[in-house]
């Protein structure tokens, strides 16, 4: 039994033990922060947050519900009832929203920095999709009789890159002291649910395997779902903490977007990622914010040493989705469309996946609390093959390979072989 299936089973066997108890009201308490939504004075933020995150949900039922906890906190019935109804409607309200991202009122990002210059050329520089067609590296087309629309086969030159681009991140993620994990691709969909992504509604992004000895397996779309869940149900000792995982795996999203700069392989079905993953402590309320500073700065490490030219974003309440409390988005400069592309996410999602995993600590005084944790891409390899084919290309239509890849490529330029198929 590999290491992936032995992380599977032992998934599989805490599914188990989730499903089971997160419909039981022991399991009701310890999911959503009671002393947080029953206090009437978070009442304004918590509303003016499901607004600002676009969240839906009849904000007006629940304010009314959570009201009526004051008044039965000395009948233990009605109490349990109240707490009962609200879960399920709480259970997909946001976190919190940084007090410093609150501040942007608008749905925009705020550029914090750039960094690099644009690649200058002496000439109209080719499209990504000229170029692979040019040195015979991709195929997006006639895949009907396979996978279907976006779908794409990396192909000699470009799939060594793919290779490359993992062990350039994971060997500098190992450096930086970092855990290195393999994980399984089919999750329960509590896994994801937990992580704070839904699975049932119009808007979905999740694969479900239609299987029938299993109904409840969905295709994972990251490893961060995998990684988090490893935990679950686990108290972990304050000394280990900061814990810092990475992985490289398929990521699966029933991608419907569409626009200019999204063609060809820019949003894709599946693809391969580098991620990182870490857990916290929440003494001071300052350490899961200090490891998301350490992730984007190994973010901006990498993509400066691949000598891309890039912006950093601190991404407004629209775009948090629903775990996250703060989220630092990169994107990098595309010469032929002429725009920014994003290429990495990092977010701290505090305390919101762990209440509903599991995953605690005990502090130096004893007391057993919530950790916090943190997601963050090292490398998501279709965006950065689209970014390096564009800005490293030469006139001849060959791709110059960045330092960091060369030792991993075994050369420096990809140039045309017309013996390949």
């Amino acid at each position: 039994m590999n290491l992936s299936q032995l992380i599977f089973k032992t998934l599989i066997k805490r599914e188990s033990t989730i499903f089971v108890r997160r419909y039981s009201s022991v399991f009701s308490e310890n999911i959503i922060d009671w002393d947080y939504y029953s206090n009437p004075s978070n009442f304004v933020e918590i509303a003016a947050n499901v607004l600002q995150r676009n969240v839906s949900g009849d904000l007006k039922d629940v304010l009314r519900q959570l009201t009526a906890l004051k008044d039965a906190e000395n009948d233990p019935i009605h109490l349990k009832d109240l707490k009962d109804n609200l879960t399920p409607q709480l259970i997909w309200f946001p976190n919190r929203t940084h007090p410093k991202v609150k501040e942007n009122k608008s749905n925009e990002p705020i550029v914090l920095e750039k960094v690099g210059k644009k690649e200058s050329f002496s000439y109209f520089p080719s499209t990504f999709q000229t170029i692979t067609k040019h040195l015979n590296l991709l195929r997006t087309k006639h895949l009907g009789h396979m996978s279907g629309h976006k779908s794409y086969f990396l192909k000699h030159d470009l799939a060594s890159l793919e290779q490359a681009l993992v062990k350039f991140a994971l060997s500098k993620l190992k450096k930086k002291g970092f855990q290195m994990f393999s994980v399984p691709d089919i999750v329960p969909k509590s896994f994801l649910e937990n992580c704070g992504m839904r699975t049932e509604n119009k808007h979905s992004q999740v694969f479900h395997i239609d299987s029938s000895w299993s109904p409840n397996l969905c295709l994972s779309g990251t490893s961060e779902m995998a990684l988090a869940s490893y935990f679950s149900d686990e108290t972990i000792d304050v000394s280990k903490l900061p814990l810092k995982l990475c992985a490289a795996s398929r990521c699966f999203r029933a991608e419907a977007k569409r626009s200019q700069k999204e063609k060809g392989i820019f949003r894709v079905h599946q693809f391969t990622k580098v991620e990182m993953f870490g857990i916290t402590s929440n003494e001071t309320g300052e350490e899961s914010e200090a490891l998301l500073e350490e992730f984007t700065s190994i973010q901006k490490e990498m993509y400066t040493e691949l000598g891309l030219h890039f912006q950093i974003l601190e991404m407004p309440p629209s775009e948090l989705g629903l775990p996250a409390y703060h989220k630092i988005d990169m994107e990098a400069w595309l010469p032929t469309p002429k725009l920014y592309g994003e290429i990495s996410s990092a977010s701290n999602c505090t305390d919101y996946q762990s209440r509903r995993i599991g995953i605690r600590y005990t502090s130096p005084s004893g007391q057993t609390k919530f950790c916090h944790t943190l997601n963050a891409t090292a490398c998501a390899v279709p965006r950065l093959l689209i970014a390096i084919l564009e800005n490293f290309q030469n006139l001849d239509g060959s791709v110059r390979v960045p330092n960091p890849l060369q030792k991993y490529m075994k050369k420096d330029v990809i140039r045309i072989n017309l013996k390949r198929k």
